[in-house]
């Protein structure tokens, strides 16, 4: 039976190897302990006195089909006074943090470009649950139906925080439940929590380091909200592990940061950690059965210094009110 199973198996290693064997390279699931498999492998092979085939070093990602999600990131040109750079804070950054344990419950945007509402939404209402007052489910819909920053379903900004500033806030969900922006919310009504104000981190020409991000997460025990490039690469399939199919592209995607390892590695002088060091603990909103029950680990920077599917290249995080 062994025979037979391995026999098999490497029946269809060898058509793999067949269609890579130009460049030795191919990409198969990531989450799959590919290389432990073919130790085991050959160890059966060899108490089965079988040849066992060379393995060629391969880096394996997940074969799956496409699944297109709703995106809707539409970047703007803000004045550069609304960036607030974290680089001479003075505070202890820890080398790991990941605030999901505490967070609130994992929301799915659904078909509807409002990545931007859900991400400010959870910034927002984590926010204050962090800080040990939780408002409660605080309403999406609300911000898709009447923010002036942005176009609803068809994509939205970090600018739409100012609408969570005194006159103004977010009122419960169960005052104005998700539609996916066919909701008709007042503008005007019971608003359940507010903030002081908001900011883009880091400086307007380079964006945030990782030193801002950290520095901010650290000294306020918050998330923040990011953009991202989720329409190139793997990103979109994602499904469990350390994501390092890094690609280049524009922000089309708006999520959450929630924690880090930065794998022991030390900053540069320009708040960075070196090529292909760290690691981010992400938020997205499609949904529990998305990646990590909701969440995404994923390498800071590929192996050149690259930001892995564009991370963090834009960010904004909140003032909140002293609690």
């Amino acid at each position: 039976m062994t025979k037979k199973w391995l026999i098999v198996f490497l029946a269809g290693v060898s058509l793999a190897g067949a269609a890579v064997a130009a460049d030795n390279s191919v990409t198969f699931d990531q989450r799959g302990d590919v290389k432990t498999l073919v130790t085991d492998l050959r160890t059966v092979a060899a108490a089965d006195s079988v040849a066992a085939p060379e393995f060629p070093e391969l880096t394996f990602t997940e074969t799956r089909t496409p699944v297109n999600y709703a995106k809707g990131l539409i970047r703007k040109d803000l004045p550069a006074a609304l960036w607030k750079s974290f680089k001479d804070v003075k505070v202890a950054i820890p080398n790991a943090l990941d605030l999901r344990p505490n967070l609130t419950k994992v929301e799915n945007q659904g078909s509807c470009g409002s990545c931007w509402a859900f991400s400010l939404t959870s910034t927002h209402r984590d926010g204050h649950a962090l800080g040990g007052k939780d408002p409660g489910r605080l309403s999406q819909e609300w911000l898709v139906d009447n923010s002036t920053y942005a176009a609803g379903c068809k994509g939205g900004y970090f600018d739409s925080a100012a609408d969570f500033v005194p006159p103004r806030g977010q009122p419960l969900y169960s005052a104005c439940p998700y539609k996916s922006g066919s909701g008709k919310c007042p503008a005007v009504m019971p608003f359940a929590a507010h903030i002081d104000g908001w900011f883009m981190l880091g400086e307007k020409a380079t964006g945030p380091t990782v030193r801002d991000i950290e520095a901010y997460m650290t000294s306020t025990g918050k998330a923040i909200s990011i953009g991202v490039a989720a329409g190139v690469g793997r990103w979109q399939s994602y499904s469990g592990g350390i994501y390092n199919a890094c690609k280049t592209g524009e922000l089309d995607h708006m999520i959450n940061i929630v924690g880090w390892d930065n794998e022991g590695a030390a900053f540069d002088e320009n708040g960075n950690l070196p090529p292909g060091k760290g690691i981010w603990i992400m938020r997205n909103s499609w949904g529990a059965s998305w990646g990590e029950t909701g969440y995404m680990r994923t390498k800071m920077t590929d192996a050149t210094g690259k930001r892995c599917n564009a991370v963090a290249e834009e960010a904004a995080a909140f003032d909140f009110p002293q609690q």
